[in-house]
């Protein structure tokens, strides 16, 4: 018994009770267990977006990710990496120190940070677009749109991969109804971003098809001249040592690093139901049986119950009517038969007999018949 290790909750660390309960945040094991299983599931989704460039919908992935596991890793370096390639160099440094608390040994937040230290002037450029974007939100709000293009441009000169500069520049151009260069701006978010939903939406407001929007993306934006007005223009090249280059770096890292440590999509991805259809058409015709013999036999048991009592009510009550005629018409028979013998013997009911005169002689006069009945 000494040799077995104790298990330790999955969230703070501390010792799980037997009754399956963490003794420190006091979170049931089992819970804990489904929750990070779902947090990997959807490290998983995100991971295929990021691949695919999907990058939009790898961060709503991701974040769904955090709301199951805050401390997942794997998926904050992750969504580092993506809000870099989209040129949100604040939110990414966010993400990775977030990160680098939670874990610091062997992590490679610490790797990106460091790479980040060995800058020095990023960190003052990404100050500067912070501030430039916000300024350029202020011309657009003001109307002054020449000016609020004119900071948007210098904004993506020095952050390529920014793509909400470009969806504010291609709404500034289409308010202009310079609806060319909304599209040439629209297309270098769609190089970056594959399924941006607001890009596509945009382009569906100006009269583009789905056709159009996928040959779009398709078509090189090295030299389309967006930003040539400028001449500080930053092509999304592979270049080293561009901000551009650095920001495609980071993000290949992730096929390289990431892969071999993806969690297995067998186990926390999607189910497949097919190999259970057999074992679902028999539960199914179980629970029908159940269903047959312990809800309708019943049910038509109860309904025949009930026609046998209502049946044997209507006989009982006809049965008793009957019988009270009967007893009623005994009554009147007996009373009748009374009558009867009352009338056959007067003498029960207080009458003198009539005299008896059989025994009278013929020869008899009427004088002493008279005498006779006088006496009597």
């Amino acid at each position: 018994m000494a040799g077995i290790r104790p298990v330790l909750c999955p969230s703070c660390g501390a010792q799980v009770r037997k009754n399956g309960y963490c003794s420190a945040c006091h979170m049931p094991l089992t819970v804990l267990k489904k929750a990070f299983n779902t947090s990997d599931y959807y490290y998983n989704i995100g991971y295929d977006r990021a691949v695919a460039r999907d990058l939009s919908g790898a961060i709503e992935s991701l974040n769904m990710s955090l709301r199951y596991n805050k401390k997942n890793i794997m998926t904050r370096n992750l969504l580092g990496l993506v809000y870099y390639e989209m040129g949100e160099i604040v939110n990414a440094l966010s993400q990775w120190v977030m990160s680098v608390n939670y874990k610091q040994s062997g992590n490679l937040a610490s790797k990106y940070l460091k790479e980040l230290r060995q800058d020095p002037t990023l960190l003052e450029n990404v100050d500067q677009i912070a501030k430039k974007y916000n300024q350029a939100l202020i011309y657009a709000n003001t109307n002054n749109y020449d000016l609020a293009i004119i900071q948007l441009k210098s904004v993506l000169s020095a952050n390529p991969h920014f793509v909400k500069g470009y969806l504010l520049l291609a709404l500034l151009y289409i308010n202009a109804d310079n609806y060319e260069r909304a599209r040439t701006t629209l297309r270098r978010v769609l190089k970056i971003d594959k399924a941006n939903t607001l890009a596509i939406h945009y382009l569906h407001e100006m009269g583009d098809t789905d056709e159009n929007i996928i040959e779009m993306s398709k078509e090189s934006v090295e030299n389309d001249g967006l930003l040539d007005e400028d001449e500080a223009a930053i092509t999304l090249s592979t270049e080293t040592g561009s901000s551009g280059g650095s920001i495609r770096m980071f993000f290949n890292d992730i096929i390289e690093r990431y892969k071999a440590k993806a969690v297995s999509r067998g186990e926390y991805g999607e189910i497949s139901f097919a190999k259970y259809s057999g074992i679902y058409v028999i539960l199914g015709i179980i629970l029908g049986i159940c269903l047959l013999f312990f809800v309708v036999v019943p049910a038509q048991k109860r309904k025949i119950i009930k026609e046998k009592d209502d049946l044997i009510k209507s006989y009982s009550e006809e049965l008793a009517d009957r019988n009270q005629t009967i007893n009623t018409l005994s009554n009147e028979i007996a009373e009748l038969n009374l009558e009867i013998d009352e009338l056959k013997n007067p003498q029960n009911a207080g009458e003198n007999p009539l005299p008896d005169y059989s025994d009278i002689q013929s020869g008899m006069s009427d004088e002493d018949l008279q005498n006779m009945i006088n006496n009597e």
